[in-house]
């Protein structure tokens, strides 16, 4: 069985958010092996996604960061 990890949010401040347009600049020119992008939509909720890595690849990457998100 799998290691129980304790997740510790880091509050930023009440209703700020980053600006996308920033984070996406700043990701230039990295020379990424794989890409995935995701965004919620302001229309409640849907999720916009792109990338250039396959399905697999792609959620392979998502559990990736999920992890990395909580340690």
């Amino acid at each position: 069985m799998g290691a129980v990890v304790k997740f510790n949010p880091v509050v930023v401040g009440d209703g700020f958010r980053f600006d996308p347009d920033q984070i996406l600049e700043a990701a230039k020119g990295k020379g990424f092996v794989n890409l995935v992008i995701v965004g919620e939509l302001p229309d409640g909720g849907d999720l916009w996604v792109s990338g250039m890595a396959n399905a697999g690849e792609s959620l392979i990457m998502i559990e990736r960061a999920k992890l990395q998100i909580i340690k």
